[in-house]
């Protein structure tokens, strides 16, 4: 038999996909799983987007659509863009893809030659790496600021910089972490894209859930900075319709127009009706939106107050944003938990599952081993029986001898 492509030697099934499948296998044979894995919103889809769907199958909506979008859609993206970005993009300027994750592809797919650098902040979303390797890129991963959290470290950043370095990917809310960067830290970014001649590409699914006040800056609005940006967003997390499989990029013509030439041989169009509900939530969906942010910023404050009444969690850092708690779980490793070795996050994320009924996943997938995320995009009484279980998995550790 042939053999297969050695670029799969690099590739790692994605630990949240994975974490989350075999909570919902648990569950489908009878098992009582609570999964706390998926950043997936619990709420409705908006009236909005059921309505524009239902009229779009009723009037027999199902023919191919152009590659970029349905102009409908478009106008939607150019007008959120404005409207909660302050980006003025033409058409021309919009894609409409599979989700962000695809967004991110086809752009990284655009921009790098083989052996292209492209930077990105630790803790990373998990597919980063994977999305720039199969894009014939090279990930180079920068540490956080020592000893301040997980914010991102302008000085690494600046030492990570080559001559092969094209493009940096930023993440703002941050998934895995919550961290939101500041106008000052997004400004010194943006500073040194210019100087280097570097493409950002700038992940934003997260950017309605801000908390404490803060708001949502995004880096192409910034002087400079709309000419090498690409703004990556969707309607999976701010309108809950992750599995309509919607989302869209805003950037240079040039790059917008060369990401439509790859998705026309790779995907030629986005399903039809999932592009008439997207529409639709974009244009009518703001009320909902408003309310699913006030609900989670209501539920971060119920978890976080629980998980600090815990000194087996009092360490957690508070959210600043996303969905997400990044807990520090190494002095539960290297050891037994109730007679079960456990030597590292993997195997604590294993054992919270197949023991004690909590998905989760290990930071090892985000580069960041010694942690593991929980989501928070439950119901408050899910999310906290979850808490309840995690800290009763974590109980009745013990110390290997040496």
């Amino acid at each position: 038999m042939p053999t297969l492509s050695t670029l799969l030697d690099s590739l790692e099934e994605s630990a949240t996909l994975r974490l989350t499948n075999e909570a919902r296998t648990m569950a489908a044979s009878g098992q009582d799983v609570i999964s706390l894995t998926a950043g997936e919103p619990d709420f409705p889809t908006p009236a909005s987007a059921r309505e524009a769907a239902l009229q779009a199958v009723q009037s027999d909506f199902t023919r191919y659509t152009p590659t970029a979008g349905i102009p409908e859609l478009l106008d939607a993206v150019v007008q959120k863009f404005e409207r909660d970005n302050g980006l003025q993009y033409s058409r021309d300027s919009v894609l409409v893809s599979a989700g962000a994750k695809q967004s991110i592809y086809h752009t990284l797919r655009v921009i790098c030659n083989p052996g292209d650098e492209v930077i990105f902040f630790r803790p990373y979303w998990v597919s980063y790496p994977a999305l720039v390797r199969l894009a014939g890129g090279v990930p180079v991963v920068v540490p956080p600021e020592d000893g301040k959290g997980f914010r991102p470290s302008l000085r690494k950043l600046r030492d990570s910089i080559t001559p092969r370095s094209k493009a940096l990917l930023l993440n703002s809310p941050c998934n895995p972490t919550g961290t939101v960067m500041s106008r000052e830290e997004l400004m010194a970014i943006a500073e040194l894209a210019r100087a280097h001649d570097l493409f950002v590409i700038s992940d934003e699914v997260y950017e309605t859930m801000v908390f404490d006040g803060r708001k949502h800056l995004s880096i192409a609005a910034l002087p400079g900075m709309m000419e090498r940006t690409v703004t990556v967003n969707s309607i999976s997390k701010s309108y809950s319709m992750p599995g309509w499989r919607i989302g869209f990029l805003g950037g240079p013509p040039e790059v917008a127009a060369a990401a439509r030439r790859v998705q026309g041989h790779t995907q030629t169009c986005v399903n039809s009706i999932a592009q008439k509900a997207a529409a639709g939530a974009l244009n009518g969906g703001a009320r909902e939106r408003a309310a699913m942010a006030f609900e989670f910023e209501s539920r971060r404050n119920a978890a976080y107050t629980q998980l600090q009444a815990d000194a087996k969690t009092r360490d957690v850092g508070r959210p600043e944003g996303a969905m997400f708690f990044f807990l520090p779980v190494s002095e539960f490793l290297g050891g037994t938990i109730n007679g079960v070795s456990i030597q590292t996050d993997i195997e604590l994320a294993t054992h919270l599952l197949r023991q004690h009924r909590v998905g989760t996943v290990p930071g090892s997938a985000f580069g960041e081993p010694g942690h593991l995320r929980l989501s928070f995009s439950s119901s408050l009484p899910t999310i906290q029986e979850g808490i309840r279980r995690y800290l009763h998995g974590v109980s009745g550790r013990t110390h290997e001898s040496h």
